[in-house]
């Protein structure tokens, strides 16, 4: 199949790894009456997919998921759920046959990112077009509003305030996702990490009582085991379709470890996975999480 190939007129299909969001994208996208099948990624995807057609793929085998995405006739292709990027070494052995060596190399050496988006270049490519959570299920994406029972403090509502303005201002350099902040204190920024090591680079902090010494610093003395928020939210020129920022239950688990009040997140921007059981966990760990207007 070649670049020229026209886009398919059979269904969305789903490259699945592990985790339940591709599922939970798979019932959004039949639940509008569209066809939808899964192309779940052998010995990684652990969804129930029982539901829909299923072709699956290897991780490696390239040409086994371009002929199966043709053997549906596929019109679009998204990519869901959790991959461990595996070693150049098996990379290179995957796609020796369909890519250049040298190109593939400087692809995989690109980090995360440039991986991702060396395989969308790689579907768009033969034909198939790559599309984002955001185009097919919407409603998993974060709303404006409350999600749960718990509501921001004043105080937190200007913390979040803080946290928006220098999320903003570092993703014009390309700087992270997300951040905490504490009484107008960036505790940690999110790098190379992601998310949930930033959070517990935050509670060692705590458990050493480093936060509360810095917020004593000048500042009204606040719990050192308690306070603050995570802020998420996407960067100026987000692909959506690579490094989707999100949110689920086990966000919610660390943030309590850390002590934090809450989580906020930019509405239409960020996901928010397994929503009912992020908010049942927020709910009782006495956490608000707090969609925000972009």
């Amino acid at each position: 199949m070649s670049a020229a190939t026209a886009v398919g007129a059979g269904p969305l299909a789903i490259i699945a790894g592990a985790g339940r969001l591709p599922a939970e994208i798979a019932a959004e996208v039949a639940e509008r009456q569209e066809d939808v099948a899964i192309l779940p990624i052998k010995g990684v995807a652990n969804a129930d997919f029982s539901a829909f057609r299923q072709r699956p793929v290897g991780m490696l085998d390239p040409n086994g998921v371009l002929a199966a995405l043709a053997d549906l006739d596929a019109r679009a292709v998204i990519m869901a759920g959790t991959v461990h990027r595996p070693g150049i070494g098996l990379v290179m052995a995957g796609y020796e046959a369909v890519r250049n060596r040298e190109e593939i190399r400087k692809v995989v050496q690109g980090g995360d990112d440039n991986l991702l988006r060396g395989i969308i270049a790689f579907l768009e490519d033969n034909g198939f077009p790559v599309l984002g959570v955001r185009d097919v299920a919407p409603r998993l994406m974060a709303q404006e509003g409350l999600l749960g029972r718990h509501a921001p403090t004043e105080a937190d509502t200007q913390d979040i305030a803080s946290g928006r303005r220098a999320l903003a201002a570092m993703g014009l350099s390309d700087i992270g996702q997300g951040l905490i902040v504490a009484q107008h204190r960036i505790l940690a920024v999110e790098a190379a990490e992601g998310t949930d090591n930033m959070i517990r680079r935050v509670t060692g902090l705590r458990r050493k009582g480093l936060i509360g010494r810095l917020l004593r610093h000048g500042r009204p003395a606040i719990a050192e085991q308690t306070g603050g928020v995570l802020v998420k939210a996407a960067k100026p020129g987000q692909d959506f379709r690579v490094d989707l920022p999100a949110i689920g239950p086990r966000t919610v688990r660390l943030a309590r470890e850390a002590g934090l009040g809450g989580i906020a997140i930019e509405a239409g921007s960020v996901l928010v996975v397994e929503r009912e059981m992020t908010i049942r966990a927020a709910d009782a760990a006495g956490l608000y999480i707090i969609g925000v207007a972009p």
